[in-house]
């Protein structure tokens, strides 16, 4: 479509000719095309004039020759090939539809009456005229409908932030000024009233400032201070400075010379990722045939579930699963709009999709990414070292994520368990912990291992689109299926966005995109038939006493390949250069990695591509594996890196909350020990010196509260700072648990029961933890393992029922105090006569002495005893200590009735905490526990004689509080209170406050009585008993009468109370508590500091009020008045609203 101009002008009447003459001279000095002229003042008997006066074509409606009228001009070179004209008022509302060759315009000409119930019925008409925009009939296709929707919401969000911008700088205006007049006032009279309103102006004009202030940070990716204690991705980014790490400055050609210029930087970053993301993909059927023979496939009933039809019910449960606060994509409409107007897209979205699906591709909007590039280590001159990112439109990612739930169901029926990436159930976790007790075991059986880990290059962006399709394919899914995942790749295209400006569009043949929820699957997918064909060829490790091949572990494209001779090396690169082959992938030799592991006395195998192998250990995703030196590398400068992450923050501690500062320390400092900490052992004492250094953080100075209570859950009166040592155990016990519980798909399990067989030579694995682990002897066992069994034996635990498996009762140990133990002082040496000859469980026994333990000549033949009657009775109490029904099942286990089944579940175990004192005192069933109640369990078990000496709170003595009776510690960061409200409270209730009968101990110089009065100030005078608090608490009352509720001096430190029936009442009375101690500790410290405001109840309705009245501007200017009324208006008992917001007396 060529370019036009439209001009709308109100000409205030034109039957003049001379003013008319004057209007067409200025359209054609303007060179407007079409122009849509108001208060025309024409009728029926001058509109041939205007049409023989203008040079085109004219469309009017008159009213009347003193009032209204409208008229559309068409200028001569613009003039339509045919229009229709509807008149829907008379000299007011004007349609013309005007048809051009290539395309049809509608102009709708208005001029609207001023008042009255003709503007009600006009704007009535003037609704029904734009309900065409809502039409989809009159686009091309839904998909066109979609796009211009998206863009029209756009501009309607950017005009509507405008104008709200307008009205805060128009309030602020109008503040100054009376700020300005009021400080005149005051200075004159020396009028208190005058003065106080003076300073509450002050104080909303401040927070004005702030939010705007705000603002400006918010469209820099930051965030005001006191806005910082959420877990927020604004929080989150404080310490990066903001985009400079995203600037190109320089890049260097293709041939090496330099580029500075944006154009060229630009230029030569899109000619990369054309030719990055351009296929070069020779097809060869036979070849791919033969490579990909033998992949397993989907079942049938998978394929079903597949075809089906998508559902709103999908998109509404991926919509959910979004997260917020992510850049949106190049429509600039984030998830947080879709979940906002859910109800309203829905229907519109299905219908989308469904069009989608029949047209095979989708809008162009949701086709376009923007490529926002990070830098990766190495030159930043080589464009090859910054790392694409996908930002896609949120549609885009929502149909997206749907389809990948659905996805996600068939990838344990078709990816083996040796590659973890994206499959439901598996762990990046696995794969180390693999490679960790392989390198262990190699070590203590004496294994010759050699370990090739495969760098691919560009490994997601290299993926071939044609290929991906073929594989899918020869998975067995349905071709409809197939067909859905198609449309989210079909004509895609990218701009880069460099410097902040973006790049021409180009095609994209190839590549999976890392910002859709399903590149990661098809991903795993497109890589299985390369592991798959290892798998097949190559010999890898054989363990004593199983069954079980190791050849591989991956985890994406991090792959590390087992070998044992020359000819495994031989197939791997066979194997390789097929698939790059078939696939368009790449293996890079020379940034790959082979550790030697053993003496390989018969000469190392030759490696591929100048690959060359090395010792000591190497570094797989993320985590240093091999010798102690190599082990030691995970952990070296990582203190100071935590210092250094730490300092980064200290300029803002001033303004953080306790809860700001525990989500610093939880979620980005401590947090990088998380990956570490579950694979490997630190070295001893570092945990302990982390654990110093972010007590110090959190503190700033002094410790006002002992740590065992910090390290609490926030509803216990804790904080919820992470402890270090309880969050490392609770990761073994989770590694433990995955062990004797997880699923059949462990790849890691048969190695560890071979370490496990060797404590103590007793060859028991998974069934020592049905012994008392106290006496195990872990000498020998590699670090892990030791603090595994050092971590376990904190609980006392108990078996949960008779045994109900007869594989694992045939487990059951006989010695170190195992259920089956029977050594005491009658038989003291019958655990070591037991290790002696390896009669170590029940079913040597059962084997020996037959199905009802009667053969004592057997057993004690077996046992080297030569006294018949001593064997008697040993085999009698193993026999009390089985149930009837465990003897059956022993019995048709020996009549061959019953077999062993070793894919039995472990048995129930409970784990108790040795707490005795406390009220902690927890029972729990270890198969059910998840990571946080093992770190529950953990916490309290090493802190427990702490938390034994633990008062909850100082105040239940001076309150007299009945036993049950507890503060309600969440109550205290619950808004409208803020963060920091809540700490002063939280340190109330633990008496962590500088009274002067404290100080007084610690400085001399320091009186110990009160500043108001001359009594000794102790926590409980501060805040309840000085002579000073009467007038406020008597206001307290009166609001709480108002509310109708009692207030009492337990309501006041404890926290009002909650109920979600009257959420309004009680959120309004704990803000209402909140202020007042606020007053209370901010007058003191301006008596001690000797400056104004030690006026307490002055300052208790000063901050009361000021609060209200900004929440009433800003509810105001979002015309969101309904939630204003709910929040403080509650029976006016602090303010009502009427024509303007009126406080209640005792705020007056």
């Amino acid at each position: 479509m060529s370019d036009f101009k439209v001009c709308t002008l109100n000409v205030n009447g034109a039957r003049d000719v001379g003013k008319r003459a004057c209007i067409y001279e200025l359209l054609k000095l303007k060179k407007v095309n079409v122009a849509m002229l108001q208060e025309t003042h024409s009728d029926t008997l001058n509109g041939t004039d205007w049409r023989r006066e203008w040079d085109g074509e004219v469309v009017l409606s008159a009213l009347s020759s003193t009032s209204a009228g409208v008229a559309v001009l068409f200028a001569r070179g613009f003039i339509p090939k045919s229009h229709t004209v509807e008149e829907r008022v008379k000299g007011r509302l004007l349609v013309v539809r005007a048809n051009y060759e290539l395309f049809n315009l509608v102009f709708i000409n208005v001029y609207a009456p001023n008042s009255g119930p003709a503007r009600v019925q006009f704007l009535n008409e003037l609704s029904a005229v734009l309900s065409f925009r809502e039409r989809k009939r009159d686009f091309i296709s839904l998909k066109q409908w979609w796009d211009c929707g998206k863009a029209d919401i756009r501009q309607l969000c950017l005009q509507y932030t405008l104008n709200v911008s307008r009205d805060i700088t128009k309030s602020m205006r109008d503040l100054e000024m009376e700020i300005v007049e009021l400080q005149s006032f005051a200075e004159s009279t020396g009028n208190p009233g005058c003065i106080e309103d003076l300073k509450s102006k002050k104080a909303i004009l401040a927070d004005l400032l702030g939010s705007r202030a705000q603002g400006a940070l918010v469209r820099s990716r930051f965030q005001s201070a006191s806005m910082m204690d959420s877990p927020t991705k604004y929080f989150f980014s404080l310490e990066k400075k903001n985009g400079q790490g995203r600037l190109i400055h320089a890049l260097r050609s293709a041939g090496g010379q330099q580029l500075t210029g944006n154009s060229q930087i630009r230029q030569r970053a899109v000619d990369f990722y054309c030719d990055l993301f351009t296929c070069e993909y020779n097809e060869d059927d036979g070849g791919f045939n033969l490579f990909c023979r033998g992949l397993p496939t989907v079942s049938e009933e998978t394929n079903k579930e597949l075809d089906g039809p998508l559902t709103e019910e999908e998109l509404c449960a991926a919509l959910k699963s979004m997260q917020g606060g992510k850049a949106p994509g190049i429509d600039g409409l984030p998830p947080e709009f879709y979940k906002k107007f859910w109800d309203f897209l829905k229907e519109d979205l299905m219908d989308l999709f469904n069009e989608s699906f029949n047209d095979s591709f989708l809008p162009l909007s949701c086709r376009r990414a923007v490529l926002t590039l990070l830098p990766k280590k190495g030159d930043l001159q080589e464009i090859k070292n910054w790392r694409p990112v996908s930002l896609l439109c949120t549609d885009y990612k929502l149909l997206s994520r749907a389809l990948s739930s659905r996805l996600r169901k068939v990838m344990d029926q078709v990816v083996d368990r040796t590659q973890t990436y994206c499959v439901p159930g598996r762990s990046i976790v696995d794969n180390v912990s693999l490679i960790r007790d392989i390198l262990e075991v190699s070590v203590f059986l004496g294994f010759d291992t050699g370990l090739v880990s495969l760098d691919q290059e560009k490994a997601f962006d290299r993926v071939v689109h044609r290929y991906l399709w073929k594989v899918l394919e020869r998975f067995g899914l349905s071709p409809g299926f197939i067909a859905k995942i198609k449309v989210m790749y079909v004509n895609i295209e990218s701009v880069l966005k460099i410097n902040g400006g973006l790049s021409r569009p180009f095609n994209v043949t190839r590549g999976i995109r890392q910002g859709c929820s399903m590149s990661g699957m098809l991903y795993t997918l497109a890589i299985e038939p390369m592991l798959h064909n290892i798998r097949s060829f190559n010999e890898g490790l054989f363990l004593p006493g199983f069954n079980t091949r190791f050849i591989l572990s991956a985890y994406a494209d991090d792959i590390i390949v087992f070998i044992k001779n020359q000819q495994d090396v031989l197939k791997l690169g066979q194997v390789v250069d097929t698939f790059q082959k078939i696939s368009s992938a790449k293996v890079n030799w020379a940034k790959s990695e082979a550790l030697a592991v053993g003496e390989w006395t018969g000469g190392l195998p030759q490696l591929p591509g100048g690959l060359t192998w090395k010792r000591g250990g190497l570094k797989y995703l993320g985590v240093h594996l091999g010798d102690e030196v190599t082990l030691g590398k995970n952990w070296e400068g990582f203190l100071e890196k935590v210092e250094g992450k730490l300092n980064k923050w200290r300029w803002l501690l001033p303004h953080m909350s306790y809860r700001g500062r525990v989500l610093v320390i939880n979620n980005l400092v401590a947090s990088s020990l998380w990956h570490k900490l579950k694979c490997v052992e630190p070295p001893a004492g570092l945990l302990k010196k982390l654990q110093g250094i972010i007590l110090n953080f959190f503190w700033d100075k002094l410790h006002w509260v002992p740590q065992c209570t910090l390290y609490l859950p926030k509803e216990e009166g804790g904080q919820g700072l992470v402890h270090l040592e309880s969050r490392a155990a609770a990761f073994k016990l989770q590694f433990l648990q995955r062990y004797l519980t997880g699923n059949d798909d462990v790849v890691w399990r048969p190695v560890a029961s071979t370490i496990l067989r060797g404590v103590a030579g007793l060859g028991l694995d998974a069934s020592l933890f049905l012994t008392n682990c106290d006496f195990t002897r872990v000498c020998g066992l590699p670090p892990f393992y030791k603090r595994l069994f050092k971590v376990w034996t904190l609980f006392k635990w108990a078996r949960v029922g008779p045994a109900a498996s007869l594989f694992w009762l045939l487990e059951e140990p006989l010695v170190w105090g195992a259920r089956l133990d029977v050594q005491d002082g009658s038989r003291p040496a019958l655990t070591e006569r037991l290790q002696s000859v390896g009669v170590v469980k029940l079913r040597n026994i059962v084997d020996a002495a037959g199905p009802g333990l009667h053969n004592t000549e057997a057993v004690a033949s077996l046992l080297g005893l030569k006294s018949a009657r001593h064997t008697r009775t040993i085999l009698n109490e193993w026999i009390k200590r089985l149930s009837d029904d465990e003897m059956e099942m022993l019995r048709e286990y020996s009549n061959r009735k019953e077999t062993p089944d070793e894919g039995d579940p472990f048995p129930d175990i409970g784990i108790l905490t040795d707490q005795d004192g406390l009220k902690h005192r927890l029972h729990a069933d270890f198969h059910m526990l998840n990571g946080k109640g093992f770190y529950r369990l953990c916490t309290l078990a090493l802190n427990k004689q702490k938390l034994s000496e633990r008062r909850d709170t100082v105040w239940k003595q001076r309150l007299n509080v009945p036993g049950g009776c507890e503060p309600v510690w969440r109550l205290f960061y619950k808004p409208p209170l803020n963060k920091r409200s809540g700490d002063l409270q939280w340190r109330i209730l633990h008496g962590a406050l500088g009274v002067n009968a404290f100080v007084s101990k610690i400085n001399p110089t320091v009186s110990s009585e009160c500043p108001f009065c001359t009594q000794r100030e102790t926590i409980t005078h501060y805040y309840l008993d000085c002579h000073r608090l009467k007038p406020l608490f008597n206001v307290l009352k009166t609001v709480f009468l108002d509310c109708g509720e009692v207030f009492t001096e337990t309501a006041f430190i404890f926290g009002a109370g909650y109920n979600k029936k009257n959420a309004g009442k009680w959120e309004l009375l704990n803000f209402i508590v909140g202020q007042a101690k606020i007053s209370i500790y901010k007058s003191r410290k301006n008596k001690i500091n000797s400056t104004a405001g030690q006026q307490l109840n002055q300052m208790f309705v000063s901050l009361v009020k000021t609060r209200v009245s900004l929440d009433f501007r800003f509810h105001c200017l979002m015309r969101s008045m309904e939630e204003f009324l709910t929040r403080w208006c509650f029976t006016t008992a602090v303010c009502s609203v009427g024509e303007e917001l009126t406080f209640n007396s005792v705020f007056v």
